[in-house]
């Protein structure tokens, strides 16, 4: 059974979807599957209470507009139900301005999003959840920096954060703000816009070009409402926007939400750091060239970028990139460093990495997508590849350009059977394969227009 560890206790990665509309069940459940998680689904509120009280999912996903009983009502009666209490619930709402929203959280859900919700934002906020240590958000102590001149703003909010278990500095002008986040390990930063020095985007723009601050989430509280000037604090670097005077349920839900983020990027930076000392260990492993896997990576993150990846799905290629012959290390080296060619028993071993690495990824939390594409890094458009025959639309995206990537690098690399080719040779070779219909007609025409960026590698 596949479970996590969420503040002490064993939580199985299994998700709850209650939804009245089919199609947004048969969506969300996909979503959820292909990143590694059980899905169960209810088309009514009873149905969904009824599930959560024998399923004990991780979490639930909760429709506010069900055919039967209102998703208050459901969330009230798991709320009061000894066995489903502490369940985390996420709201979905299909307006943004609704009240009921604000009722749930006020009636403990954990957070909301407003539908259509795309893949990413739905498996970063469930990742949010099962990567949480303490699952009713309480501050435990993380550190707060606010960046408000007004003293009575200022202490409101310090003495709210603080009830809540935050460890709040407080200071008054933007160029205390940037020297304080940049001496200071900073879970959060709330910055007030309107400052008696720079104004907070000048603040969030030299925050952002601060390479150790780049990932620190920051909240803009201000006076401001036009789209405008939202706009200009999300373009500066700004996570959230909240309009003055602020509502403290919308605040403390959207720290709680971005405390988990800041330790998910925490996890993932530490989980990078692992990563790399694997990579090093396959590349001592097996005949390739120094840096193979990393510059699967790099070539990888650059075609998604200009493919129109973002997000979580870059992070997916790079790891992807990174590992994608991690199952190397479970091949017996003669096979690997073999000068010549493999007879038919050894290349049917050597085709096995992929499986092997699949079985060492799957089980780490998070890595689900990235498992996928290390199965499948040598499957090809026509079918021709292993170790599951895919062909056409069965090979995702993800797996296209890796696959790609890794051909590519191998083509300009020396290898123990030949010496390498020029990038001119390596793409012509992969266009007449794919003129062949090995390949993504599309990522060999991105991967043809980025040569310089690649060559810089």
């Amino acid at each position: 059974m596949n479970k996590d560890r969420t503040g002490g206790a064993l939580v199985e990665r299994k998700v709850l979807v209650v939804d009245d509309d089919i199609e947004s069940l048969r969506l969300y459940g996909d979503m959820l599957r292909r990143a590694g998680y059980a899905a169960v689904t209810a088309s009514t509120g009873w149905e969904g209470i009824d599930l959560a009280v024998k399923e004990q999912p991780g979490l639930i996903l909760l429709d506010l507009r069900l055919p039967d009983i209102t998703g208050l009502t459901v969330l009230e009666t798991l709320r009061t139900t000894l066995s489903t209490k502490n369940i985390p619930i996420i709201v979905v709402s299909a307006i943004s301005k609704d009240d009921n929203v604000m009722k749930a959280m006020q009636m403990g859900a954990f957070d909301y999003v407003v539908k259509p919700i795309t893949y990413d934002d739905m498996i970063r906020r469930v990742e949010l959840v099962f990567f949480s240590r303490e699952r009713q958000g309480e501050g435990d102590q993380a550190p707060v920096l606010i960046v408000e001149d007004s003293a009575i703003d200022g202490t409101a909010l310090s003495e709210q954060l603080g009830s809540w278990g935050y460890q709040v500095t407080w200071v008054q002008t933007g160029r205390e703000g940037i020297e304080q986040a940049a001496t200071g390990n900073f879970d959060v930063i709330l910055l007030d816009g309107l400052l008696p020095d720079i104004n907070g985007f000048e603040v969030v723009k030299e925050i952002r070009a601060t390479e150790r601050l780049g990932t620190t989430p920051v909240i803009m509280l201000t006076v401001l409402s036009g789209l405008v000037d939202k706009l200009k604090g999300f373009e500066s670097g700004a996570d959230e926007f909240l309009n003055k005077p602020v509502s403290w349920e919308e605040l403390r839900v959207r720290m709680r939400s971005l405390m988990r983020l800041r330790g998910m990027t925490k996890q993932r930076f530490a989980l990078s750091e692992v990563v790399g000392v694997i990579t090093n260990a396959i590349e001592l492993t097996e005949a390739t060239e120094p840096r193979h896997n990393q510059k699967v990576a790099s070539i990888s993150v650059i075609l998604g970028k200009r493919m129109g990846v973002q997000g979580h799905g870059l992070w997916v290629l790079e790891m992807a990139g990174s590992l994608h012959d991690v199952g190397k290390l479970v091949i017996r080296r003669e096979i690997l460093f073999k000068p010549g060619k493999l007879d038919p028993s050894e290349w049917a071993e050597m085709q096995r990495h992929s499986e092997y690495g699949e079985k060492i990824i799957k089980p780490v939390h998070g890595f689900g997508e990235v498992a996928d594409i290390v199965r499948h890094h040598h499957e090809k458009m026509d079918g021709s590849g292993y170790p599951d025959g895919l062909k056409g639309d069965q090979v995702s995206r993800f797996v296209r350009i890796v696959s790609v990537a890794d051909s590519y690098e191998a083509l300009i690399s020396d290898r123990t059977y030949r010496p390498a080719f020029t990038r001119d040779q390596a793409l012509e070779i992969l266009h007449k394969e794919t003129d062949e219909g090995r390949w993504d007609s599309q990522v060999i025409a991105v991967l043809s227009a980025s040569l310089d960026d690649l060559d810089n590698l």
